[in-house]
C-alpha cells in the first residue's frame, strides 16, 4: 500500500480555496480560468490537487502574473 505522502492529496473547493487564502468565488473564477486543475469524480464530486495549489502559490511568490 502506498503511503499517504505519495498519493495526491485532494481537496474541496472550500478547504482549497482556505489553502489559498482567498474566497470561493475567487477560487472558482480561477478555476474556469484554467489556472487551476480540477478533477472530476462525477458532475457533483469535484476535488483539487494539493501540489497544483502549491505550485500556483510558489509560481506566484516567483512574481508570476494570473
Amino acid at each position: 500500500m502506498e503511503s499517504l505522502k505519495q498519493q495526491p492529496y485532494l481537496l474541496s473547493a472550500r478547504l482549497a480555496a482556505a489553502k489559498l487564502g482567498i474566497g470561493q468565488t475567487t477560487f472558482y473564477k480561477l478555476v474556469k480560468e484554467g489556472l487551476i486543475p480540477a478533477v472530476r469524480f462525477s458532475r457533483r464530486l469535484v476535488r483539487y490537487r494539493l501540489s497544483d495549489l502549491e505550485a500556483l502559490i510558489a509560481y506566484r511568490l516567483k512574481g508570476g502574473e494570473l
